[in-house]
C-alpha cells in the first residue's frame, strides 16, 4: 500500500532502494556517466531554450504546450495501465506532483526567465532546490540532518544569498523579480522531489500524468483567454529548436537518462555531477544568448556548485 503523505519515511533523502546501492563498475559505470553527463547537458540546454523563447516571440504558454503535450499523448497508453496504482496515492501527493514540476513551475521558470539571465535560473532553480528538499524533510518528517549536509548547504544558501543581494544591486532594473520567481520555481521542483519520492510512481508514469493534466490546464486557460499564444509569429528555426529539447530531451529523454544514471551510480554522485548543471547552463548561454557572466554569478556558482557536492556525501569514503 502506497505510503500516506502524513507518515514519516524511513529515509527521505534517498533517492533510490538499499538494493541499488551496489554501483555499477566497468562498462556499467561507463554508461551511467555517459546518462548522468547527458541528463545535465538537457537541463542546461532547457534552461537556455526558455530564456531564448521567453526574450523571442514565444510565450510561457507556447513552451508548456510543446514541453507537455508530447509526454501526454505518447505515454498516455502506461497511465491507463496505471490508473490503479495512481488511484491508490495520496490525492495531496498527486498534487505535489502536478503542480510541482507542472504548470506553477513551469509558468515561474518561464517568466522568471524573461527578466533574468540563464545563470541565475541554473543557479536558483537547480542549485538551490537541494536546500528546500532538505528544509521539507526536517519541517514535515523530522529527518536528522548530517555534518556534511550542513556544511554543503550553508554554501549553497550564502551563493544564493550573494547572487540575490548583489544582483538586487547592480543588476538591470526587474531582474530581481526574475531572481524571486526562479527562487518560487526551486520551492516547487522541492515540492515534486519529494511528493515523487514518497508516492513511488514509476518516472514514466509519473511524467505522464504530470504531462497530461497540465496540457488540460494549459487548454483551459488557453480556450478561457487567460494566456496568449506567439506560436503565429515564431521562426521555423525557433520551433524546431523548442520542439527538440522541450518535447523530445527535456519531456521525453530525461526520464530515461536520469533513472539510469541514479541506477548505476547512486543517488550522492547523481547529485554531484548534477552540481554542474548551473555552471554548464552559464558556459552554453555566452555563445548562444550573448550573456555576460557578472563577477557576482561566477561567486554564487562556485558556492552553490561546492555545497551541493559537499551536501551530497560524495566527498565521504565508502568501505
Amino acid at each position: 500500500m502506497t505510503q500516506s503523505y502524513f507518515e514519516k519515511p524511513q529515509n527521505l533523502s534517498a533517492s533510490v532502494p538499499p538494493k541499488y546501492k551496489q554501483y555499477a563498475t566497468g562498462w556499467g559505470l561507463r554508461l551511467g556517466l555517459l546518462a548522468a553527463l547527458v541528463s545535465i547537458l538537457i537541463w542546461a540546454s532547457w534552461l537556455v531554450s526558455m530564456r531564448a523563447g521567453m526574450t523571442n516571440a514565444l510565450t510561457a504558454f507556447d513552451l508548456g504546450i510543446l514541453r507537455f503535450s508530447p509526454p501526454a499523448l505518447l505515454l498516455w497508453p502506461i497511465l491507463w495501465r496505471a490508473r490503479a496504482q495512481v488511484k491508490a496515492v495520496s490525492p495531496i501527493l498527486l498534487l505535489g506532483i502536478v503542480c510541482g514540476a507542472g504548470v506553477p513551475f513551469f509558468y515561474l521558470s518561464a517568466t522568471g526567465l524573461k527578466y533574468a539571465p540563464a545563470s541565475h535560473a541554473g543557479l536558483l532553480i537547480l542549485g538551490a532546490y537541494p536546500f528546500f528538499v532538505t528544509l521539507l524533510a526536517v519541517l514535515f518528517y523530522q529527518e536528522k540532518v548530517s555534518p556534511a549536509r550542513k556544511i554543503g548547504l550553508s554554501f549553497v544558501c550564502a551563493g544564493v544569498v550573494v547572487l540575490m543581494v548583489l544582483s538586487l544591486l547592480s543588476a538591470p532594473a526587474g531582474t530581481w523579480i526574475g531572481d524571486l520567481m526562479l527562487l518560487g520555481a526551486s520551492v516547487f521542483w522541492a515540492i515534486y522531489t519529494v511528493s515523487l519520492r514518497i508516492a513511488g510512481l514509476p518516472p514514466l508514469v509519473s511524467t505522464a500524468l504530470m504531462g497530461l493534466s497540465s496540457t488540460l490546464v494549459l487548454l483551459f486557460m488557453y480556450a478561457t483567454g487567460m494566456v496568449s499564444s506567439g506560436l503565429a509569429d515564431a521562426s521555423w528555426d525557433m520551433l524546431a529548436g523548442q520542439v527538440l529539447v522541450q518535447s523530445l530531451l527535456v519531456g521525453l529523454l530525461t526520464g530515461f537518462t536520469y533513472g539510469y544514471a541514479i541506477h548505476k551510480l547512486g543517488a550522492e554522485s547523481m547529485a554531484a555531477i548534477g552540481a554542474f548543471t548551473p555552471v554548464l547552463a552559464a558556459l552554453i548561454a555566452i555563445p548562444v544568448l550573448g550573456e555576460q557572466l557578472e563577477g557576482y554569478s561566477i561567486v554564487g556558482l562556485i558556492l552553490v556548485s561546492l555545497g551541493v557536492v559537499i551536501a551530497s556525501g560524495i566527498l565521504k569514503k565508502r568501505p
